[in-house]
């Protein structure tokens, strides 16, 4: 929902989703030209599925966020809306596994070569970026430019109380970086074990499944405590932001929402057309 900068933007993206995810594949895997079919025709489907079946529950959950802000929100509830948005992809994750399965069975030992070595320059570039742009300073100007999205501007209350959270947490954007490293290198993991064993597509599709599971609540004691503690301080936070805005700041706010969630209700809407 934030990728996008405006809600003609999010109809473009993804009324065009299916050509941005095989491209994307092909950058990665060099896909061969039944591996392309392949893609193709399971986006197909599974585009049908997400539109038909999820997108007017986001639009439903966006709404009902919006509503909330007449009144004084709670850390505790921007912590269970996170949650029930991660519960919504691991469903796209469970209805896809099979189709990632059927695809990752075909793949060949010099594309998951290249997949590993494609991660690895990913990963090296946003180390880079992050230290270069590591400083709290910069660290502070990212989260301002991020928060004027929604609210339109920020407050000195608003930037004090950005500023106070990244000093309290200086080492929450490291932990993230290798937290997105694990997982990339956990995808990687499952992908290998596929090619090596050649189990079955459902035997597959359960691998798949179980790893996008542990995205959404990592197995390890340690690991599962941290995410919890990030997601817990990102919660306080943005209700701390939501709470300290002005009137006009949040009739920002509710319009871009009311504006998401009025862009999924006109794609749900859509099933069925072309």
């Amino acid at each position: 929902m934030v990728l996008a900068a405006g809600c003609s933007s999010v109809r473009i993206g993804y009324n065009n989703a299916d050509t941005f995810l095989l491209y994307t594949l092909d950058n990665y895997l060099d896909l061969s030209g039944q591996q392309q079919q392949l893609v193709r025709d399971r986006l197909r489907t599974l585009l049908a599925w997400h539109r038909a079946t999820q997108l007017r529950g986001y639009s439903d959950v966006i709404e009902g966020a919006s509503k909330r802000l007449e009144s004084r929100v709670s850390g505790e509830e921007i912590y269970a809306l996170n949650l029930e948005m991660n519960r919504r992809l691991v469903l796209i994750g469970d209805q896809a596994a099979p189709d990632l399965a059927a695809l990752a069975l075909t793949l060949r030992q010099t594309q998951l070569d290249r997949f590993a070595r494609k991660l690895a320059e990913d990963d090296a570039k946003v180390r880079r970026e992050a230290a270069r742009k590591g400083s709290l300073e910069h660290r502070v100007k990212r989260s301002v430019e991020r928060t004027e999205e929604w609210f339109g501007s920020v407050s000195p209350r608003q930037l004090e109380l950005i500023r106070n959270e990244l000093a309290t947490r200086p080492d929450s954007e490291d932990w993230w970086l290798h937290e997105r490293e694990q997982r990339r290198a956990d995808l990687l993991k499952v992908l290998q074990r596929i090619h090596t064993e050649q189990p079955t597509e459902q035997e597959a599709a359960r691998w798949l499944r179980e790893y996008f599971a542990r995205i959404a609540e990592p197995q390890e004691p340690e690991r599962r405590a941290r995410m919890t503690e990030f997601r817990h301080g990102n919660a306080e936070l943005i209700a701390a932001l939501i709470n300290a805005s002005s009137a006009e700041q949040k009739a920002v706010l509710v319009k871009k929402l009311h504006s998401y969630a009025e862009d999924f209700a006109t794609l749900a809407a859509a099933t069925g057309r072309s």
